[in-house]
């Protein structure tokens, strides 16, 4: 008797087997049924032992290990498919309850060398160690770009563009303008990376400012030289993803200028000086953030030392010296130059002798005595007033104050000069000395 006619007579035996069994009592009828059920499984592992099915999505992998792939840094920029359809034959125990998530689709980089387009074949395997028989693979090849990565740091600046400020107003150069964080590592494929010269934070905002503001931007734009670096795939990544866009704001102010005087005589009309100085501007104009805004609208620009001032002498004074953090020099002066009085001046050298030169502040502990003989300092001043001037009207005084610890033996002490008759001399100091000093000789008193 040959198969078919086995199994046909089996499914003849079955068929009479359900039919006498709706005849009889339900309990009867449901054991029977299960029976049957039973006998049909059994029966069809028996007859048909293996079996074929298609397991649809599995995904993927692209595998670099142990390859010149991986020592060498290539990763897969992109793939062709992302899962595959996998046919396969085997027991039927071991087939019939595969899924997707029992299976991986490997495709091996062993053979990738360069940076480019390879086909890499696929191999299938279980994750479970079930067996069987892969008949089809359908796409049977996967096409990946492989490329060299790189991490490259890029200096980043600011890009804005919608803002603007109110009248009265000033918005702050590229330079005054603070990325924070100022730089990115941005790793991605080495041709693009490596042709990233610059990067930029932008802020796109249409915003009108009247003082300093802080904007956020998780936007970034490369570039190569002047040209736009586009990612369209994705293939660049950043280790920051968010900057500060520090944006400072200026109001414009008008500001005089002013000079300090110092050691000038005590009788010395300093103000009378002031007016005849002349100041190669006249006014600076300045930008300052809103929020520094200091009250006045006089601008000190340094100081003037009266034992520098010879006739017709200029002192230089650099903005960027004097000018208080977060003002800037609107115009670029740059330098303001002060030029002292000339005219209906002069100068004469006035010897003081030795007993004209007095001590003050002394010490109770010590006996000082003037060695010297005498110092010769240079006055300047109108010529009415230098022609009437004597050595009784200078006061030549060398203060002791400082000398309390002082050691015996000899020092040299400075010898300064006061005019009370005149307030419109000063002393230039001697020989190229802006304070003459005097040698005095310092004993203890034989009481102490």
């Amino acid at each position: 008797m040959s198969m078919l006619e086995i199994i046909k007579n089996i499914f003849n035996k079955i068929g009479m087997f359900f039919s006498h069994l709706f005849e009889k009592d339900v309990v009867i009828k449901i054991a029977s049924l299960v029976a049957a059920i039973v006998i049909w499984f059994l029966v069809s592992i028996s007859v048909y032992p293996t079996m074929d099915t298609v397991i649809y999505n599995v995904p993927v992998e692209i595998s670099l290990e142990g390859t010149y792939a991986e020592a060498n840094e290539y990763q897969p920029m992109s793939q062709s498919v992302e899962t595959v359809n996998v046919y396969i034959t085997g027991d039927r125990g071991e087939v019939g309850s595969l899924k997707t998530e029992d299976l991986v689709a490997v495709a091996s980089a062993e053979n990738v060398m360069y940076a480019m387009e390879y086909n890499l074949p696929i191999q299938i395997e279980s994750k479970n160690g079930k067996k069987f028989e892969v008949t089809k693979i359908e796409p049977a090849l996967v096409s990946v770009d492989f490329d060299r990565i790189i991490t490259k740091k890029i200096q980043v600046s600011p890009e804005i563009s919608g803002l603007n400020t109110a009248d009265g107003f000033i918005m702050g150069d590229n330079e005054s303008i603070i990325v924070v964080p100022d730089t990115v590592n941005i790793t991605g494929p080495a041709e693009t990376v490596e042709s990233i010269t610059r990067a930029t934070a932008i802020i796109s905002e249409d915003t009108t400012l009247t003082s300093t503001t802080d904007f956020k931007t998780s936007t970034i734009k490369l570039y190569n030289g002047n040209i736009v670096i586009v990612d369209e795939d994705n293939r660049l990544t950043y280790d920051k993803s968010e900057f500060t866009v520090h944006v400072p704001v200026y109001v414009k102010r008008t500001m005089k200028l002013d000079v300090r005087i110092t050691n000038a005589p005590a009788s010395f009309d300093i103000e009378k000086f002031k007016e005849k100085l002349e100041f190669s501007v006249d006014e600076l104009e300045v930008v300052v953030p809103n929020e520094s805004i200091k009250d006045g609208d006089v601008i000190d620009i340094g100081t003037i030392d009266m034992r520098e001032v010879d006739i017709g002498k200029e002192f230089t004074f650099i903005t960027e010296e004097f000018l208080t953090e977060g003002y800037q020099d609107w115009n670029e002066v740059g330098a303001i130059t002060v030029k002292c009085p000339s005219e209906g001046l002069i100068k004469r050298p006035i010897h003081i002798t030795n007993p004209s030169i007095q001590l003050v502040n002394v010490p109770s502990q010590f006996d000082f005595k003037i060695v010297t003989s005498g110092v010769t300092p240079i006055f300047v001043g109108p010529e009415e007033s230098m022609e009437q001037l004597t050595y009784i009207d200078v006061i030549a005084q060398i203060d002791m104050l400082n000398s309390f610890d002082m050691e015996e033996g000899y020092h040299k002490l400075p010898v300064t000069f006061s005019i009370p008759a005149y307030d419109d001399i000063w002393c230039i100091g001697s020989d190229g000395v802006l304070s003459p000093r005097a040698t005095i000789q310092v004993t203890v008193k034989e009481n102490n």
